[in-house]
């Protein structure tokens, strides 16, 4: 038995205190704190599954585990809340390694500062340069750097935050003007700068790479996804053709990358995001997750079948008095848990008015998933459920 739990915005833990933040492009997500229930797709039969809420019964209805949620979960994340008895002895498999989960947890883990530094966009920026990879950036540690470096990429610059994520604390600065705001925001901040500016590149594709790293430094490189985005946030993703990129070159490109983190000190489940330009160029390494992922989530789901796993998002408008039960009825005689074509409903417990995002497993061959998603958008708009920003396959 293994014990599933996990804090889905582990980033916000690991981010010092003292580091000034870029301006806001939408502020947190409520339905983050509820992430954890994807994590039930990773489980085996006998798991225990740990959540901040409760989850709705019918969402576990065809997987064999054991489900419990923490009682009167305050702020923080959900390891400060979980009965350390539950866990004691116990294999563990959080979604990523916080100080709470070490002092849940123990020695078991790699140290939680050790995961917080080898996550950050300054060190994997810093890897980069030493193993000569193309798409390094530069990091900036003043609004007087900032300028200068957004000024000589002639405004074709991207700013991230060292512990952004999925596109939250990144903006886009290609005019004066925003670069002008940014500053002002950064200099009204009695806090310390340190920001990572790269040059927008002609993105082809996004893709990931997943492997598990084992403490002796040896690794299982577990195989690749092709991510759908929109803007800078991750929708969704799957398993890419074979003709997107040569899965072998890619693994064995990584192992400056396997080296550096176990020289680091850390051990377990790492997802390197990545991309294809418009020439052809491969940038192996963007940034490093050096935690669980969307990515190894879908990787674990495309293992159920011979068939294709798509992880997809679908935002709703929904009514008052309306939720998870509705998605789901919605769904009657299309659902799967990867035996069969059909699609498998991730999460949605918290799902209520005015609307919210559920996660999909759409399991079917490549070529109908296009099909497969105008049946699912029919299902919930003859349900009331309105669909809202829809994007292609995931």
């Amino acid at each position: 038995m293994t014990v599933r739990f996990g804090t889905f915005d582990a980033e916000t833990w690991w981010r010092p205190a003292d580091l000034a933040e870029l301006p806001s492009v939408g502020g947190d997500d409520p339905a983050v704190g509820a992430m954890d229930e994807l994590l039930l797709g990773f489980c085996a039969p006998d798991d225990l599954l740990i959540t901040r809420y409760p989850m709705h019964p019918d969402l576990l209805t065809g997987h064999r585990v054991r489900h419990l949620s923490v009682d009167d979960p305050g702020p923080g994340p959900v390891e400060r809340f979980i009965d350390p008895n539950l866990v004691h002895g116990a294999e563990v498999a959080p979604y990523a390694v916080l100080p709470d989960t070490s002092r849940l947890v123990g020695a078991s883990l790699p140290p939680s500062e050790v995961v917080a530094q080898v996550n950050s966009k300054t060190w994997s920026n810093e890897l980069v340069i030493e193993l000569g990879l193309p798409g390094a950036g530069r990091v900036v540690r003043s609004p007087e750097e900032l300028v200068t470096a957004v000024t000589e990429l002639d405004f074709r610059a991207l700013v991230k935050d060292p512990y952004g994520v999925s596109g939250r604390a990144l903006l886009e600065i290609s005019t004066p003007g925003v670069l002008r705001a940014v500053e002002r925001v950064l200099r009204k901040q009695d806090r310390r700068v340190e920001l990572l500016v790269q040059e927008k590149l002609p993105k082809l594709h996004d893709f990931s790479g997943h492997f598990l790293l084992h403490r002796d430094g040896t690794a299982d490189f577990l195989g690749l996804q092709q991510m759908t985005n929109k803007g800078f946030r991750h929708l969704g993703s799957h398993r890419p053709p074979a003709s997107l990129i040569d899965e072998s070159w890619y693994a064995e490109s990584l192992g400056g990358v396997i080296d550096a983190l176990a020289k680091a000190g850390y051990w377990g489940p790492v997802g390197v995001d990545a991309m294809l330009l418009a020439d052809g160029t491969v940038v192996p390494v963007l940034e490093i997750n050096a935690r669980q992922s969307l990515g190894l989530l879908t990787l674990h789901l495309d293992q159920r079948s011979d068939l294709t796993a798509h992880l997809w998002q679908l935002e709703l408008n929904v009514a008052p008095g309306k939720g998870i039960t509705d998605v789901l009825q919605a769904f009657d005689g299309l659902l799967s848990t990867g035996d069969g074509p059909g699609v498998l409903v991730l999460n949605g417990s918290t799902l209520a008015a005015p609307g919210g995002r559920v996660y999909l497993a759409i399991f079917c061959r490549p070529d109908d998933l296009g099909q497969w998603q105008r049946r699912l958008v029919t299902a919930v708009d003859t349900a009331g459920l309105t669909p809202r920003g829809m994007t292609d396959a995931a």
